[in-house]
């Protein structure tokens, strides 16, 4: 008899002793793997027309969920529902390493592009976050693609975005993406600092020199470089003394109500820990302009006189427009003393106002944002 034929009876065997072991699930479980085993000695055996064989690759799968050799037998056996199983993967609480190979296997597949484009739109931004964050780890043609497209589309949550952007810079194809996008204009506003601070880090030459001049870093006053986002977010501050510059020198309290305390010029910042990052609260204040709340855009109003009036638009009818200058004063204009009105691509919130502070005040006062949380 040829080893064929002797695996066939073995399986066959083991498949009427699984079926005949009742409830002794250590029994079950030790036949379901050896019958696998078998199988996965046996290339191109035609196991589809038994349903105690199938059964038992069924439920050795089962058992296996969650691990790499999950994602080998699957490779093999191809069972139903792999696509959802590996989307669970991804989301799943499991190691960096598994979900990898899991997202490798998912883009392989037919649909499995177009369920990855799914997830990362996912209206959960902490799971399209996750899933762009293991993209990044793949950094394959297929993931540096997707995170592409992520990391230039400004509807994305800033977390999501972010992951795609560090995700990027993990790889030289990722490297010469996220150059493309930032040259033509394509990348987030609000992660140009980001990318352009971690590419600075390049162990490239070209990439380093490239990103200088297309994603330039903010200085201290002094002119000393700052530290890039990625690292200021990652050192802790003092929330206390953060406190005190929000409302004194720095002059975030001129613009910004923080529980009833503060001007109503830009958004109540009342509950800002509990909607915004700390690399996203450093991108608000180094580069105001690069994400401007909505309803908080800023207006040029030129009147029939000549006047330049600027700030946020408050309200506007068929009589008059209000205009909030960045003194908090309310301007009532007569539509009909109004030569032009046209949206300002800056943010009222001016320039370089961490230059009222060192680098260790301005992570202060991100630390004493990261504590208004909602109520």
């Amino acid at each position: 008899m040829t080893l064929k034929h002797n695996l066939i009876t073995g399986i066959f065997v083991l498949a009427f002793c699984v079926t005949a072991s009742g409830d002794n699930d250590d029994l079950r479980a030790r036949n379901d793997a050896i019958i696998v085993r078998a199988l996965e000695r046996m290339p191109g055996y035609d196991y589809a027309g038994d349903e105690h064989v199938q059964g038992a690759i069924t439920r050795h799968l089962s058992r296996q969920e969650g691990t790499s050799e999950y994602l080998k037998l699957a490779r093999k056996f191809r069972p139903d529902g792999i696509s959802e199983k590996l989307q669970e993967m991804l989301l799943g609480d499991i190691s960096d390493s598994i979900k990898v190979e899991a997202a490798a296997m998912l883009a392989e597949s037919e649909n499995g592009p177009k369920l990855l484009r799914q997830m990362l739109a996912n209206e959960n931004p902490q799971e399209a976050a996750s899933v762009a964050y293991t993209l990044g780890l793949l950094g394959n043609g297929r993931a540096v693609h997707m995170l592409g497209e992520v990391a230039g589309d400004v509807e994305r949550p800033f977390d999501v975005r972010r992951n795609a952007v560090v995700g990027l810079t993990r790889n030289k194809n990722g490297e010469k993406s996220l150059l493309e996008l930032a040259a033509s204009g394509e990348l987030a506003a609000d992660t140009r600092m980001l990318a352009g601070g971690i590419l600075a880090r390049s162990d490239d030459a070209n990439v380093r020199r490239r990103a200088a001049e297309l994603l330039p870093q903010p200085q201290q006053k002094d002119r000393e470089p700052l530290a890039p986002i990625d690292q200021l977010a990652s050192i802790k501050g003092n929330a206390e003394a953060g406190l005190k510059l929000f409302r004194g020198v720095a002059t975030c309290a001129n613009c910004h109500i923080v529980d009833d305390h503060g001007k109503e010029v830009g958004p109540n910042l009342s509950e800002i820990g509990s909607k915004l990052s700390r690399e996203a609260m450093f991108t608000s204040i180094l580069d105001p302009s690069a994400g401007i709340s909505h309803n908080y855009e800023s207006y040029n109003v030129l009147t029939v006189s000549g006047q330049i009036i600027n700030g946020v638009k408050i309200s506007e009818t068929p009589n008059d427009v209000v205009i909030r200058t960045a003194e908090a004063i309310d301007r009532k204009i007569p539509q009909n003393e109004i030569d032009q009105i046209k949206k300002n691509e800056k943010s009222i919130m001016p320039d370089n106002l961490h230059h009222t502070v060192d680098q260790g005040g301005l992570v202060d006062i991100v630390q004493y944002m990261t504590t208004l949380k909602k109520k």
